[in-house]
């Protein structure tokens, strides 16, 4: 998810949060530097205004990627219960609450799309934010790097007993050679609680050892092409092995992902997080436009072209509680429904915020229309993409309220 590049010039009021640091000890992070941002006109809101909206940006990033944290850690102890058990009553609550650590995750994604670049010493380690993000959610990704799928009884990664399960061997299988071959983040997960076809077998987590006298290798493997021929058809009339190494993989998946979740909560935190102490440097209409940028970006990158296009979650089939995740989480940052200092606080035109609400009112009605038909309606899809285009035109509107400019759609593709 390439979101974050570097400033552009002035007359395209195109920029970036420049974070740079270096000859900082290994572990510790850059020392933070006054932000370097190209200016924009006086604008008419009054400037304590805008430094509120300022505060409340940095605070809605943080609460909500806490939230996402705490939801993945009670989605950790669900699995926890059901490694204990593995019966289909606490594999359905398993998935349940993945789906709703998924939601809070998606909620946060907004702010995934502030234009931020990362010290360099972070993107060497591949530990920036979008290096990270693409460890939490990678898609669309390939259920049989991971474990067993129909015809296959034997492929992935749990089933590859020449690979050590372990937290380095996940990162490195990563993507390895695309990045659909995911070995990490919240859809490997949702593919271990699901399987390929929606319809896991509870009983693949139960702690036994392989009841099959050999275990046949996993496709790709370096046997000999014979044997491989051999072990496929043998595969076909087997049964689920490797249960035990089933449950540890499942075990460093969710390990991995609360770390990597917090280790973008960390640099959110109000009182030393690097990204926020960022953000508290910027001007309060320079962070509006970051805000309203990333806001088009969400909209434009992650919504239209990606989600409204495939269903994200196809291995749970729940691509659309997606889009309703990452909609409600651009909502609450307009709105500032928790705190009260969104944007629509702080727009002197009210007939535009008047707008802002009505629109979002229609896309509501028409998403659970949506919902209740099917993502395979193509006549609400379209109707619900029309209306996420109405949300950028108000988009533009409001940047013009504060006297900003936002991006043409043909500079916005070439970011």
């Amino acid at each position: 998810m390439a979101l974050a590049p570097g400033a552009r010039p002035l007359t395209t009021l195109i920029f970036a949060i420049l974070l740079t640091g270096c000859g900082q000890p290994a572990g510790q992070a850059p020392a933070q530097q006054k932000l370097t941002l190209p200016g924009s006109n006086t604008p008419r809101t009054p400037a304590a205004d805008l430094d509120a909206f300022r505060s409340y940006l940095g605070l809605t990033a943080y609460t909500s990627l806490s939230n996402a944290a705490q939801q993945a850690q009670q989605f950790d102890q669900r699995l926890s219960a059901f490694l204990h058990q593995p019966d289909a009553t606490h594999l359905v609550q398993a998935q349940s609450a993945w789906r709703q650590a998924y939601d809070a995750y998606l909620n946060s994604l907004i702010y995934a799309y502030l234009p931020i670049n990362d010290p360099i010493e972070w993107r060497q380690k591949g530990i920036g934010y979008q290096a990270t993000l693409a460890l939490l959610d990678s898609w669309p990704i390939e259920g049989g790097y991971i474990d067993h799928v129909p015809g296959y009884p034997y492929s992935g990664i749990v089933n590859d007993l020449t690979l050590e399960l372990s937290e380095r061997n996940l990162l490195e299988q990563h993507g390895f050679s695309d990045p659909s071959y995911a070995s990490l983040g919240y859809h490997a997960l949702e593919f271990m609680l699901w399987g390929a076809n929606g319809d896991r077998d509870a009983s693949d987590f139960i702690a036994r050892e392989n009841t099959a006298p050999v275990v046949i290798a996993s496709e790709g493997s370096a046997a000999e092409p014979e044997n491989n021929l051999n072990n496929q058809a043998a595969a076909a009339s087997s049964q689920v092995q490797n249960h035990n190494r089933r449950r540890h993989y499942l075990q460093l998946l969710s390990n991995q992902l609360l770390e990597h979740l917090h280790r973008l909560l960390r640099r959110w935190e109000p009182s030393n997080g690097y990204y926020a102490g960022l953000l508290e440097k910027t001007p309060g209409n320079q962070a509006m436009l970051a805000t309203l940028m990333a806001s088009q970006s969400l909209l434009s990158k992650e919504l239209l072209d990606r989600r409204m296009a495939s269903n994200s979650s196809e291995f749970s089939n729940t691509g659309m509680d997606d889009i309703v995740a990452i909609i409600n989480g651009l909502k609450l940052l307009l709105s500032g429904q928790e705190h009260g200092q969104g944007i629509m606080a702080i727009i002197a035109d009210t007939q535009l915020t008047q707008d802002w609400q009505q629109q979002f009112a229609l896309l509501d009605q028409s998403i659970s229309d949506w919902q209740e038909q099917g993502m395979a309606n193509a006549e609400l899809n379209q109707k619900v993409r029309l209306q996420l285009i109405q949300l950028l035109s108000l988009l533009e509107k409001t940047a013009e309220s504060f006297d900003l400019r936002l991006p043409r759609s043909d500079e916005l593709s070439s970011r």
